[in-house]
């Protein structure tokens, strides 16, 4: 299995959204765009629970995508 520059950039950036989502757990908090600042799990519970799951699922796809074609 070759992996090209591409798929090391893609593990990269899957791994930055995973330390993402892991920060956002360990603070309960998310960062809201429109307020520009960070918002608490209690504030904004549906955009944090948005942004764990859709977060964890592109992070995981991004990394594994390279291995499983």
């Amino acid at each position: 299995m070759d992996l090209s520059n591409l798929d090391f950039v893609r593990i990269a950036i899957g791994a930055v959204i995973l330390l993402y989502v892991g920060n956002c757990l360990v603070n309960q908090k998310v960062w809201i765009r429109k307020t520009f600042s960070w918002g608490s799990r209690e504030e904004y519970p549906k955009i944090f629970q948005m942004n764990i799951i859709v977060g964890t699922l592109i992070g995981i796809l991004m990394i594994a995508t390279p291995f499983l074609l």
